[in-house]
């Protein structure tokens, strides 16, 4: 092998190592930004400080607000390795940041109704979740454990999962994979 073959390929691999290097450095930093706003939330959102906040604001003024976006919570399902912020609406645009809370439904009592995308940052997995799996929902109203109960497929224009109800629901709403005509639907009861 020439000298200017070995030269080419020694650079090549240089290239290719910091070019990875990059990329990791990237995800990580990113990672442990994700990770600090989360734990900003559900420090500030705690059942230790609630009765304080309750009392000396209103309910717009118990939310925070992270990059211009109101977050209301944050979501832990520690089957699937998740916890993401939870913010305000449905939006695709607010489904690309991150969980979004379906307008109507409740905040903590009741039924409480999510939605996120089908990928592998967000809730790509929950499909495999199974009966008796614990979910962690924090928000600015208290934290709640829920254990799942239903894991379903729904047709996409079926609202009724999202009806209020009197018991205490999370209910996860996401897309199946290849089937734009159908929802993955998770609905787990708050533990007592």
């Amino acid at each position: 092998m020439s000298k200017n073959v070995k030269r080419a390929i020694t650079i090549s691999i240089i290239v290719i190592v910091i070019i990875i290097a990059v990329i990791s450095t990237f995800f990580i930093v990113r990672y442990f930004a994700n990770k600090k706003q989360i734990d900003t939330v559900c420090d500030f959102y705690s059942d230790n400080n609630i009765q304080d906040r309750l009392e000396n604001s209103t309910n717009d003024d118990l939310k925070l607000k992270i990059d211009g976006e109101t977050v209301i919570g944050v979501i832990k399902i520690d089957k699937i390795g998740f916890e993401g912020l939870i913010y305000e609406g449905t939006s695709l645009s607010t489904l690309d940041k991150g969980v979004g809370h379906f307008d109507n439904s409740s905040y903590l009592n009741g039924n409480v109704c999510l939605a996120a995308h089908n990928y592998s940052n967000y809730w790509a997995k929950l499909y495999t979740l199974e009966n008796g799996d614990k979910i962690t929902y924090t928000s600015f109203l208290g934290t709640k454990e829920y254990k799942v109960n239903s894991i379903t497929q729904i047709s996409a224009t079926d609202w009724s999962k999202l009806e209020k109800t009197n018991e205490n629901i999370l209910t996860l709403i996401t897309c199946v994979k290849n089937t734009p005509s159908q929802r993955l639907c998770v609905q787990a009861i708050a533990e007592k």
